[in-house]
């Protein structure tokens, strides 16, 4: 069957889906797909909102995977897009493909620090001194339910375990006793290995993108469709530099130190060494921290100042390390040597490799000179969260040492990019009205065939755009934040739906959220951060009228239909923060090229990143709303027309009397019995709440 069939109106995708709609678009993109499986090579395709990407590569995938007996593997940007993917849309193709006389196996797998690890809750519950008592309740029932689980996913369990107790019981390669090593009984009971032999199995096999670059053993594949692939240079970015945070030498001085006290408890220190091994691990936990912070002094940072901040590395620092490093790497070298425990000696070996690589990375961010790394260190206020990842010895500020390499497309095409593998990436936004070439050669892709596909929504009658000419420049921050609030105050009674607040920085976010939050009625007013993304979209959602203010984040890959995201605030045009560390180091380096930093990097960047939030808005062609935009530059800057050509044609608004008639005129969209059924149930359960 040619993939043009199995997209017709009349097709099995069709008959499959009863609220399917053909799109011609999505055909096109399945076809060219396909054709890239087939023959080999790189495809790149930027499909428009609506498109249905997600199956126009999944179906010609699985189709080309089951009937030639090979592997495909999907790459998303986050967890949460991995599950949308094995919850929905998998699901659709499978049947589809059943239709066909096919079976199609699938699965998921993400990074390690995703998994319990049964071997390591074991050894902590046998220290219950080291916890409260609530921890080892949790511990325990973790014990309980991991004797009949089939997977080991943190999303899975049946209790939210706090990150610090998650880090001591998640699985950590180092630690891992490994393959070959274990007994059939212990490697029977490992949880990762139940979703590995999955992996092994399955012909799609969907991962995220930091498993991708990471150097984890994935099933070999003999394609890949990476999704969401304008995040990619950033997640690889990450990846391939470096952090050292205090948490690094905290956990390696608390992970010691529990050795230490389970070898001596065992009869395994006549000759003192274990001990040894802790008193240097208790000073790496106390100097580490202290000489990031003396790093930052040395680099401008001041206790008198509140806000975060950060400066790039001079060169001239001469300590590269804490001086209790080199003895603990040595000590953890010597105690390996007659350690009877086998477990014992393979954990010591692993925080042995733990120092080195941190010695490593400091060398490196010390005495590495390259204008294509930015290396800078940072310092931030801390959170309640904070303070346990920092330690006693730092009061009030945490604070990191950091390098990222400015161009990756180079290790990206020598990681991704195997001899006759086809590899297909694709995205709502990929461009900034000049084509594709420049993503292109930012992912190692210059050769791939490219195609660029509209969204199939009708933008003129859907959505409508609104450019408010009377707010400050956002350089004054003052009375730019005290107009915005004014104007989201007017907007937000006018709009019967839920509205998104977006902006570019967490500072400007708190100034306008402290200007409005006693002014917004009869609706919920929610901050990013308050609780987690996920359930504060999936409350947004359920409300139907909140409003929602919310930084990077939400600018991209949130999926809101309906009225309950009916108006986008951008309050400012997203810029990069060119005064950070790592844009000032890339612009030294675009700069050193002869290029300029503001044509070549900072205006596509920010057009791409309006584009997204735009995008935001319409996700179905039954959806309606406004996007408002609150910077004045657009209208007056030399750049301004950019933008507008980037964004898609849509009706003009200029008063606020026409956004309200815009909205009194809308036609209520269908809703799904299960969304009103949810909504009611919201809303009846915040009425319980107020009572």
């Amino acid at each position: 069957m040619t993939v043009e069939e199995l997209f017709s109106p009349e097709g099995p995708l069709a008959r499959e889906e009863s609220d399917y709609e053909f799109r011609p678009q999505q055909t096109r993109m399945a076809a060219a797909v396909m054709a890239t499986l087939e023959r080999g090579g790189g495809l790149v395709v930027e499909a428009g909102t609506g498109v249905g990407k997600s199956l126009a590569y999944l179906l010609p995938g699985a189709l080309w995977a089951v009937s030639g007996g090979r592997r495909l593997q999907v790459s998303t940007h986050t967890r949460a897009l991995q599950e949308q993917v094995m919850e929905r849309e998998l699901p659709i193709v499978a049947r589809v493909l059943n239709r066909l006389g096919q079976t199609l196996r699938y699965a998921m797998l993400m990074g390690a620090d995703n998994y319990l690890c049964v071997r390591r809750l074991e050894r902590l519950a046998q220290s219950p001194e080291l916890f409260s008592e609530s921890a080892m309740t949790v511990l325990e029932d973790l014990a309980v339910w991991a004797k009949t689980a089939d997977t080991g996913q943190r999303s899975r369990l049946p209790h939210l375990v706090a990150q610090g107790l998650w880090r001591r019981i998640c699985r950590d390669p180092e630690f891992c006793l490994g393959q070959g090593r274990q007994g059939p009984a212990q490697c029977g009971r490992c949880l990762y290995r139940c979703d590995r032999d999955r992996a092994e199995k399955a012909q799609v096999l969907v991962i995220n993108h930091a498993l991708l670059l990471s150097a984890a053993r994935l099933p070999p594949s003999d394609a890949l469709v990476v999704d969401e692939a304008h995040t990619l240079p950033d997640v690889a970015a990450g990846h391939f530099g470096m952090v050292v945070t205090p948490g690094r030498f905290l956990r390696l001085a608390e992970e010691t130190a529990a050795l230490a006290r389970r070898a001596a408890s065992g009869g395994e220190d006549a000759d003192g060494s274990w001990a040894e091994a802790q008193r240097w691990a208790g000073l790496c936990a106390e100097e580490g921290p202290l000489f990031l912070k003396q790093v930052a002094l040395r680099h401008g940072f001041s206790e008198s100042v509140a806000e975060p901040g950060g400066r790039l590395l001079d060169g001239s620092w001469g300590k590269v390390e804490p001086p209790s490093l080199p003895d603990l790497e040595r000590c953890l070298a010597e105690v390996r040597r007659p350690c009877p425990d086998p477990e014992d000696e393979s954990v010591a070996q692993a925080l042995q490799v733990r120092v080195a690589a941190l010695r490593k990375d400091l060398r490196e961010l010390f005495e590495a000179d390259s204008l294509e790394t930015a290396r800078w260190v940072e310092w931030f206020p801390l959170g309640r969260q904070d303070r346990s990842e920092c330690g006693p010895a730092l009061r009030g500020f945490g604070f990191e040492l950091r390098a990222t390499p400015l161009d990756v497309a180079e290790r990206l095409s020598e990681r991704l990019l195997g001899p006759g593998v086809p590899v297909v990436m694709t995205s709502a936004t990929l461009s900034w009205g000049r084509g594709l070439g420049e993503f292109k050669e930012q992912v190692g892709l210059a050769g791939a065939r490219e195609l660029a596909l509209d969204s199939p929504f009708d933008f003129r009658s859907q959505a409508a755009l609104f450019i408010l000419d009377d707010v400050p420049d956002p350089s004054d921050e003052a009375g730019y934040a005290t107009a915005v609030a004014r104007r989201c105050r007017d907007i937000i009674p006018r709009i019967p739906g839920g509205v998104f607040i977006l902006f570019s920085s967490w500072k400007m976010l708190r100034r306008v959220h402290e200007l409005i939050r006693d002014r917004i009625k009869g609706r919920p007013l929610w901050v990013q951060g308050a609780s987690g993304n996920e359930t504060l979209l999936s409350d947004f959602i359920l409300a139907g009228n909140a409003v929602l203010l919310g930084v990077d984040t939400f600018w991209q890959g949130v999926d809101v239909p309906g009225s309950a995201l009916s108006c986008v605030i951008l309050t400012k045009l997203p810029f990069p923060n060119f005064a950070s560390p790592v844009e000032s180091a890339r612009r030294r380096w675009h700069e050193s090229f002869g290029r300029s930093y503001f044509d070549c990097w900072s205006l596509p960047r920010a057009v791409m990143k309006l584009r997204q939030g735009f995008g935001r808005l319409i996700r179905s062609a039954a959806d309606r709303g406004a996007v408002v935009i609150l910077d004045s530059r657009i209208l007056h800057k030399r750049y301004g027309e950019t933008f507008l050509e980037a964004l898609p044609p849509c009706r003009r608004i200029s008063s606020m009397e026409e956004l309200s008639r815009f909205f009194s005129r809308r036609k209520p969209g269908k809703k799904g019995s299960k969304i009103s059924a949810e909504r009611g149930r919201y809303h009846r359960r915040q009425e319980k709440d107020a009572i």
